[in-house]
């Protein structure tokens, strides 16, 4: 791409101011830059790229993707790339990461070896290939950061849930140095995503979690982070308010359903509606009815069948359990629940317990 393909970034979206009925100085305002940092922008000179990622949603959002591949493309500041690698990872622009990582490993070595590292093992957050990490001397502090932020990842999926805090009490300290204000906000809600799903499902503090997923929220960093706020604010609502629970739920499904690719997320989450529905004892609509386990709730069927599937067992057990007042398998469902550490959803078999008059401490 080319420089004067640059400025038309500046002329696109000035064609579209010129129709709205804001002013520079407003827009400026809003976004919270001068109105001489937005007639640069405007007429084709580069700005921080913070600056540029709020210009482009103010004025024109519906082009927020394409406009910001053609700018990340377009020959920017090498000052700049790991705010532009960040911003790529978070919209799934992953053709325009591996674009930036060539062009610039050379004079921005640190952004291009982390965000190559998390291109080749996302999904993947291990110790044992952060480890690799390790080795490197990163001398800046957006890179130190990350690479802390990482380990909170593999900490967290270890399980060791003491270790992911302390990590993440380190990252914070190290971004309090970071003058970025789009990288603070965006690691902050990487920081958020992992808080509140400790929070909620491991440590069963209902009322921090929802602090941090609504931070997620706020943040507006991603979709993806919305998407994770959203389940996790539906989940933190299951026992004490079916509406909001289900409210949430159906914002996480409208998000989730942009991506056909993650059928099988779609349909699990459907099948989490359903359960909500049957706990609450309200007929489970015909769109989360999606599958034989559904199915086989909708129509108050024994769930021997399901005693062995790893996913859906704890389900099972605890309604064959609650509806054949058998303490012993609403206990197996809350061991079940327990052992994944999936703590506050072991509260839903503590509850019944507690009907039947065993006051059952974990």
């Amino acid at each position: 791409m080319t420089v004067k393909e640059k400025k038309d970034i500046g002329r696109i979206l000035k064609e579209r101011l010129d129709i709205s009925e804001n002013t520079q100085i407003e827009i400026a305002k809003s976004i919270g830059i001068t109105k001489g940092y937005m007639s640069k922008f405007l007429s084709g000179k580069e700005i921080a790229f913070w600056m540029v990622i709020q210009a482009v949603q103010y004025i024109s959002p519906d082009k927020e993707k394409e406009l910001m591949k053609d700018y990340c493309k377009s020959g920017i500041d090498k000052k700049y790339i790991f705010c532009a690698l960040e911003y790529c990872y978070n919209q799934k622009m992953f053709g325009v990461m591996r674009y930036l990582i060539v062009e610039y490993s050379a004079v921005a070595p640190e952004p291009c070896l982390l965000y190559k590292w998390i291109l080749n093992y996302r999904g993947n957050f291990d110790m044992q290939n952060i480890s690799k990490l390790r080795m490197n001397n990163f001398k800046t502090k957006e890179a130190k950061s990350l690479l802390l932020i990482l380990e909170t990842y593999g900490y967290y999926n270890l399980g060791k849930f003491d270790m992911a805090h302390f990590y993440i009490n380190k990252a914070d300290s190290c971004m309090n140095n970071m003058k970025d204000p789009f990288l603070r906000k965006s690691f902050s809600a990487r920081i958020d995503e992992v808080l509140a799903n400790v929070y909620l499902k491991q440590e069963n503090n209902v009322g921090l979690a929802r602090l941090a997923a609504t931070s997620l929220l706020e943040n507006k960093v991603s979709e993806s982070h919305e998407i994770t706020a959203n389940h996790l604010l539906a989940l933190s609502y299951f026992l004490t308010s079916y509406e909001k629970s289900l409210t949430y739920y159906n914002r996480f499904l409208n998000l989730m359903e942009k991506h056909p690719e993650r059928v099988d997320e779609i349909v699990q989450n459907k099948e989490e509606i359903a359960i909500l529905q049957y706990y609450w004892k309200t007929d489970i609509d015909s769109r989360y009815n999606v599958s034989e386990f559904t199915r086989n709730l909708k129509e108050h069927n024994k769930l021997s069948d399901y005693y062995s599937d790893e996913r859906l067992k704890p389900y099972a057990y605890l309604f064959d359990g609650v509806k054949e007042a058998r303490a012993d398998k609403i206990l197996l469902s809350l061991h079940y629940f327990s052992e994944k550490r999936e703590y506050f959803r072991a509260n839903i078999p503590k509850l019944e317990l507690q009907k039947l008059e065993l006051d059952y401490k974990l």
